[in-house]
């Protein structure tokens, strides 16, 4: 067991120093630097828990005006952080993170079972392998 451990440390070692990582990092930091864009993604969160408190009234208690001047406060926020290039880096960072972090756990469990995963995602930068 401690061999497993110790190649899982190595392993983490190598993405860690991935240009993956090093991505995420950079636009993280960028992400969270920009005031603006934080203080619209906290309204946002802010936002989405008043719709909530909202929508866990009965319904006879729930403000239709309230919700829909939420709505409409969220789609706004929403459009304004969507489109944001610190963001788009960070959601497109993040991606390729989670993209490198399922190619390994993939590769992984196919040296346990030996199959490959059923789904192809068309993305052949996230397979292990095609049989197509």
């Amino acid at each position: 067991m401690t061999k497993i451990i110790e190649l899982a440390h190595l392993l983490g070692e190598e993405i860690a120093k991935s240009d993956e990582i090093k991505a995420l990092e950079t636009a993280k930091a960028a992400f969270d630097a920009d005031k603006d864009l934080q203080a619209k993604m906290s309204e946002y969160e802010t936002e989405r828990v008043l719709l909530a408190q909202e929508f866990s009234k009965e319904p006879d208690q729930a403000d239709a005006i309230a919700i829909a001047n939420i709505k409409a406060r969220l789609e706004e926020l929403s459009r304004e952080i969507n489109v944001n290039p610190l963001y788009i880096a960070f959601a497109n960072a993040q991606r390729a993170m989670n993209e490198l972090m399922n190619g390994v756990n993939a590769e992984i469990k196919f040296c346990i079972t030996g199959q490959r995963p059923d789904s192809c995602t068309h993305d052949c930068s996230t397979c292990g392998g095609c049989s197509h």
